[in-house]
């Protein structure tokens, strides 16, 4: 499909998205996914975010990067306004953006570990919660959106859209978890992928704004 295409789409999703958002007496972005004419594809996802690329990190009134917690809720803020929602996801959810099966992460670390919880990225397993029981979405469909804002200046240099199997595949994770499950991503790889998006099999360079295979 032709970025124009995917464009149009995402757009007219978007306006039912912000309507019904305003006219719901529930917050549209932590409901179950169960309209699939407001599910966006992962290419819609991306054409709608690119913008956030260059973005800085959010500051306290000293000038200090926010806590790692208050930050993450404040991109996820930044991305379902772009999404067109009108209210904020409830903190602590999983996926983040439960209504596009969206999760996501905000690095501002120069050595990148991101962080995936409990939750196994490359797990069949169904997601075992309430919201879940009529879509039986497995762990490994989330859609991740991981934008890394590296140290000095805190921009978004690089956004990876990836769904849980993708990122296994591209990545990587290690099944044993201590705590929690996490994935590095070399010093490399983010050199040679800043200024751009890798949407599933895709590498978007935002400087020009086109897409390649």
């Amino acid at each position: 499909m032709q970025k124009q295409k995917i464009l149009q789409s995402a757009q007219r999703k978007k306006s039912l998205i912000y309507q019904k958002d305003l006219e719901d007496g529930n917050v549209l972005v932590s409901q179950p996914a169960l309209e699939t004419s407001l599910f966006y594809t992962i290419e819609e996802i991306a054409i709608l975010i690119e913008e956030l690329m260059e973005m800085d990190a959010p500051r306290d009134g000293n000038g200090r990067l926010l806590e790692v917690r208050a930050k993450g809720h404040w991109f996820e803020l930044e991305v379902a306004k772009r999404l067109g929602y009108n209210y904020p996801p409830s903190s602590g959810l999983f996926p983040d953006i439960r209504h596009q099966v969206l999760e996501i992460k905000h690095h501002t670390g120069k050595s990148i570990t991101v962080d995936f919880g409990r939750y196994y990225p490359g797990s069949e397993e169904i997601i075992n919660e309430t919201w879940n029981q009529k879509l039986q979405i497995k762990v490994n469909q989330v859609r991740y959106l991981i934008a890394l804002a590296p140290p000095p200046s805190y921009k978004v240099a690089t956004l990876i859209l990836l769904t849980g199997a993708q990122i296994m595949d591209v990545f990587g994770v290690s099944p044993k978890a201590t705590i929690k499950y996490q994935m590095g991503i070399s010093k490399k790889w983010c050199e040679e992928h800043k200024g751009k998006m890798l949407v599933g099999e895709s590498i978007w360079s935002l400087l020009y704004r086109h897409s390649e295979k």
